[in-house]
């Protein structure tokens, strides 16, 4: 467990993150939830193998009032409901795993917004990838990442993500949550060895993957010995991790 200076220094390093995923956004708003074929199984549960996508320039706005504009406190102690994508991060600094409901703000994807959620039944959750609703005390709190988290969670599923997973599912996290998921996986190897993973990015090298969107953000160690599509392609990689880098099974272009 990290030291309460420390902690706020993670903080402040995720912070930071946060506000690199907003520079450059100038392309034409779409709202709404992005659409993904679906089929009702027996049960009457709507199922994708597609990632669901979600978009609303409005969380997006509001998201950064919260954490930018102190607007936080405004909302302490209100009820809220929030519909998006359902993520999980290992937080290996504070030894806790952390639950997210996210979405986009437009097509573009770069720019996103995340709302950390504590559920009500943390055994009781959907695949991730999914796309929820989740219904909670919006509040703040020491142990929540960015000071603020929705508590007591109801989370109900919309559509349930049955398309390829892994352990450490980094295909359905927003380009933020990958990156504070990588910057553990690298600092905090040990946590992480020998976890099956799927992740996304830009190849940077013959052996690097960094982040997809963005210069100067993230750069992880590949080892691999295949060939390696065109420097500045969109991947998606997946096989174990080993000594904080990806050991790579397959590479496949987005």
């Amino acid at each position: 467990m990290m030291s309460k200076t420390a902690v706020k220094i993670f903080a402040v390093i995720i912070a930071a993150i946060t506000v690199l995923a907003c520079v450059g956004c100038g392309a034409a708003p779409s709202d709404g939830t992005g659409t993904v074929p679906s089929v009702t199984d027996p049960s009457g549960q709507s199922a994708t193998d597609a990632r669901p996508e979600v978009f609303s320039q409005d969380e997006y706005l509001l998201y950064q009032n919260v954490f930018y504009a102190d607007y936080g406190k405004e909302l302490d102690g209100k009820e809220v409901s929030k519909e998006g994508v359902f993520a999980t991060i290992y937080d290996a600094y504070n030894g806790r795993q952390r639950y997210y409901v996210w979405g986009y703000y437009d097509q573009t994807k770069c720019c996103d917004w995340q709302w950390e959620i504590v559920p009500q039944n943390a055994d009781e959750l959907p695949p991730v990838g999914s796309l929820v609703s989740a219904s909670g005390t919006f509040a703040s709190g020491a142990d929540a990442l960015d000071g603020y988290w929705i508590t007591d969670a109801s989370v109900k599923v919309k559509t349930e993500y049955r398309g390829p997973a892994a352990e450490r599912d980094m295909c359905s996290l927003s380009c933020t949550l990958e990156r504070i998921q990588m910057i553990n996986v690298m600092n905090r190897k040990d946590a992480f060895e020998d976890e099956e993973f799927l992740a996304y990015g830009r190849i940077a090298s013959a052996n690097t993957l960094e982040d997809p969107y963005y210069d100067n953000s993230w750069e992880i160690e590949l080892i691999w010995d295949g060939d390696v599509p065109a420097i500045g392609t969109l991947v998606v990689v997946s096989g174990t991790i080993r000594d904080g880098k990806l050991a790579v099974e397959s590479i496949s272009e987005m």
